[in-house]
């Protein structure tokens, strides 16, 4: 039975990676490389294709910035006829600055967050019972949060405060874990089986995410060692948390850039009413009823 996995930002980093190795398991997955730019996304799959010429490959346009066409992808999907078995939440963007979207959202806190969101709602009737959804945080989540007090979702997600524009990349990914928290509570309290999990890569200096490539000098790479990650290392643990059979299984949990270290995400991310201010806000926002 054929096992159809989304990846949004397929094309490039740890995206790519990630489609590469699910399509090294075998003609059983068909991936779909969900991405903004098409041109891209077609040369992607190409590279893939020239070492594993049989893999089963589809691009679809996705751009999380853009509800519209979040709801457009999801249409373009249902047209597959084939149910949906593993999501992985991958695209973003970093930045210190925000601008608005069409849909008057910071495009930070859309494109990383939001847009996903609503895919995520959107594909999961489509979803096997025993599917896995995969959301991409970031060590960031945490280390530049501490001490910094919950701003308010608004804040967020509509920008205007230079302060919290400024860590719009970090709450962004801490909103993934803290949607990950809320989703799988609530997919379990419907009885559903399908596994949620959340993922920090690590500092992977080689994609295209860090723009600003000049600053990792030795001694700055020396200062991050810690928190260093690759994108083919963390992309086996996404390949391994969407494949593997011990991983079908819940509590969700995030993960270190490995799929063997689950550790302890930040304070803040396990706050249930965070948790739900987000989630509340959200299903308003995209226009879903709760």
């Amino acid at each position: 039975m054929t096992k159809t996995v989304i990846i949004t930002g397929a094309n490039s980093g740890l995206g790519f990676e990630t489609t590469k190795q699910i399509a090294e398991k075998g003609i059983e997955y068909q991936l779909i490389m969900a991405c903004r730019n098409m041109t891209k996304a077609q040369a992607a799959k190409q590279e893939i294709l020239k070492d594993i010429p049989d893999a089963n490959i589809t691009c679809l346009e996705l751009d999380t910035s853009s509800l519209a066409k979040v709801r457009a992808f999801v249409d373009a999907f249902k047209q597959l006829n084939v149910p949906l078995y593993g999501l992985v939440c991958n695209a973003g963007i970093a930045g210190r600055t925000v601008h608005q979207t069409d849909d008057g959202f910071s495009d930070i806190f859309e494109t990383n967050y939001l847009g996903h969101f609503l895919l995520t709602q959107l594909l999961l009737p489509l979803m096997a019972d025993d599917g896995r959804i995969v959301t991409v945080s970031s060590e960031r989540h945490d280390t530049p949060l501490k001490g910094v007090a919950w701003p308010g979702v608004d804040a967020l997600a509509y920008g205007g405060n230079p302060q919290v524009d400024s860590m719009s990349y970090p709450f962004s990914k801490l909103c993934m874990i803290l949607f990950a928290y809320e989703l799988d509570r609530k997919l379990t309290d419907s009885g559903k089986h399908i596994a949620v999990n959340t993922v920090n890569p690590g500092l992977m200096i080689e994609t295209g995410l860090a723009k600003n490539k000049s600053r990792f000098t030795p001694q700055a790479l020396a200062k991050f060692a810690d928190i260093l990650g690759t994108a083919k290392g963390s992309a086996t643990m996404v390949t391994n948390l969407i494949c593997d059979d011990k991983f079908a299984d819940g509590p969700v949990r995030y993960f270190d850039r490995s799929s063997d270290k689950p550790v302890a995400s930040s304070k803040l991310s396990h706050d249930k009413q965070v948790q739900q201010e987000l989630w509340d806000f959200s299903m308003k926002a995209v226009g879903l009823s709760k």
